[in-house]
């Protein structure tokens, strides 16, 4: 991944098919982190799988996924799921959207990129009349709590 400045402008734009080796090459961090923290429960990288789930979601409708790019240098993406539950006993029928990955290329975190990547998340459910938004952590993520 080449260097780009501080300063360069964060461009976030809507991820189709022919993103997957990008989104699996971002993703491979995020992932590394989790292998690290629980390999009880998270698969060495496997590269072509990660492209294959990719273009699943890609093409199934099922997610929506940004890529944040400096320059024409992906440096991260978000990938949220719309969810919705039927009125039950307990509940009150309820639609939201679940962001279910957030990743940012390590050369280039600590520069609001995440940040932006959520707003933008934020931005998109109010657009479609979805208040509410859930963030799905391990307890080991401790700057996606903050």
């Amino acid at each position: 991944m080449k260097d780009v400045g501080v300063t360069a402008e964060i461009r976030i734009r809507l991820a189709a098919l022919g993103d997957e080796a990008v989104l699996a090459a971002l993703s491979s961090d995020v992932h590394e982190l989790h292998v690290s923290q629980r390999p009880d429960v998270f698969k060495p990288i496997d590269r072509p799988g990660l492209e294959r789930w990719f273009r699943d979601k890609l093409t199934s409708g099922g997610a929506k996924i940004w890529i944040a790019h400096i320059g024409d240098t992906p440096v991260g993406y978000a990938l949220a799921m719309r969810q919705h539950r039927v009125e039950n006993v307990f509940c009150y029928a309820r639609r939201w959207y679940e962001v279910d990955q957030v990743g940012v290329h390590p050369q280039y975190r600590r520069r609001g990129i995440g940040r932006r990547l959520l707003d933008h998340v934020v931005e998109f459910a109010k657009a479609d009349g979805v208040l509410d938004i859930e963030l799905r952590t391990w307890a080991f993520e401790r700057s996606s709590h903050r």
